[in-house]
This record gives structure tokens, sequence and C-alpha cells, in this order.
């Protein structure tokens, strides 16, 4: 997650002419990847509780003992 942070962070810086412009921007870009994150988070979430025995490697009749 800190190299997804930074990268974001670089992508953001160039954007702009200057720090001082980014930290003009700082909580509307903050707003955003937030959203976004958490919009991924929630689909890949959901994919995989949707596939839990493909993507894990469970035979339906082990999880179903579970």
């Amino acid at each position: 997650m800190y190299a997804a942070s930074r990268f974001n962070a670089w992508v953001t810086a160039a954007g702009f002419k200057s720090g001082e412009d980014m930290k003009k921007e700082k909580e509307e870009v903050l707003k955003f990847f937030t959203e976004q994150y958490r919009l991924m988070l929630e689909e890949n979430f959901d994919n995989y509780a949707e596939n839990y025995e493909h993507f894990m490697g469970v035979s339906k009749e082990m999880a179903e003992k579970a």
C-alpha cells in the first residue's frame, strides 16, 4: 500500500507546476484517491467473496464442511 500511495503522489505531482499548487489541492486529491480506492477494494472484496473457492483453491465440499 505504501508503494501505491507513493506512486499516486508522483502521478499527482506530475500534473502540477509546483509544490505550492499541490498543497492547495491536497484535500481534493486525497478525497479522489480515497474514494477510488474504496470502490476498487469493495469490488474486489465482493468478487473474492463470491468466488472464494475458486480463488483460494478450496473445493466446494471442503467449504461446506467448514
